[in-house]
């Protein structure tokens, strides 16, 4: 079935003065946007959010179709102070079977890294923000990304994910699936309601991983940080190291360690990696 988009246009448009033109001071055009949308098809389901400028938030309900609400703020003089943005913002949401997508901007609708924001397009977002807050089926896979100026939070989703965010945090609570978290400059925290069945991950550059497990929790974990400890009060069991990899640099070779620490908690089970730079490594156990 061909995906059902829904088109939202806020347009700014610009300001003059009469002679000289000074500095203006702030304009700002707000508005909200809500929709409801749902899937065409049964099985598995997924909702992608998009976004730039802002924050995310997701939680699950007993529902069976998706609830949107996009908060946003436009800086009418842009970037430049001029009195006009580059161009039209427009906000998409589509429906499909499989899928909901929500983007901030239509022209720019992807979580995939390689797709995502060319130079000369990312001085049109300066000016704008949005901020949505999402209720989805509590089994609903996620794929949600921003870049700046907001957290992306998730409660009580049990679905697999797919997380990530570049100038802030990432918060996750009473999930049950399995995925990638990952920020550049921001913590990463996640509570699981049941443990992970597949292999997953939580990396930050900047900031600490605080991941707290039920008590029954059973995988391989692989943990590294640079600058920070690494920690957990599970009890745990050494794994071996990976063997180091060779690689033939101007006719010599050189060997390379990945530096992760392994350890098997219970009888093993899915590999989760906790890969931090500047910050702490914290795996806990919950009261569960």
């Amino acid at each position: 079935m061909t995906p059902r988009p829904f088109i939202l246009t806020c347009a700014v448009g610009a300001f003059t003065t009469v002679g000289a033109m000074p500095s203006l001071p702030p304009a700002v055009a707000q508005d909200t946007i809500r929709r409801t949308l749902r899937w065409s098809g049964g099985g598995e389901h997924t909702l992608e959010v998009s976004n730039v400028n802002g924050s995310i938030d997701v939680a699950g309900d007993d529902r069976q179709d998706v609830e949107m609400i996009a908060d946003r703020t436009i800086d009418t003089n842009g970037r430049d102070g001029l009195g006009a943005t580059r161009r039209n913002i427009t906000l998409d949401a589509r429906e499909s079977a499989d899928t909901v997508r929500i983007c901030a901007d239509a022209e720019r609708c992807s979580c995939d890294p390689k797709d995502r924001w060319p130079r000369e397009w990312w001085r049109d977002w300066d000016s704008v923000h949005v901020d949505f807050t999402v209720r989805v089926p509590k089994n609903t896979r996620l794929r949600l990304c921003t870049i700046n100026h907001g957290a992306i939070t998730v409660e009580g989703v049990e679905g697999d994910f797919d997380v990530s965010n570049v100038n802030g945090r990432i918060d996750m609570t009473g999930i049950r699936g399995s995925g990638r978290a990952e920020t550049v400059n921001g913590r990463v925290d996640a509570r699981f309601a049941a443990n992970p069945k597949a292999p997953s991950s939580f990396r930050t550059v900047n900031g600490v991983i605080e991941v707290v497990f039920p008590r029954d929790l059973a995988a391989d974990l692989r943990m590294k940080t640079l600058n920070g400890g690494l920690y957990t009060d599970f009890d745990v069991t050494v794994l071996p190291s990976a063997p180091a990899v060779a690689e033939r640099r101007n006719g010599k070779f050189v060997y390379r360690n990945d530096r992760f620490a392994a350890v098997r908690v219970g009888r093993g089970g899915p590999q989760i990696t906790f890969e931090g730079v500047n910050g702490d490594v914290h795996v806990l156990r919950g009261d569960n």
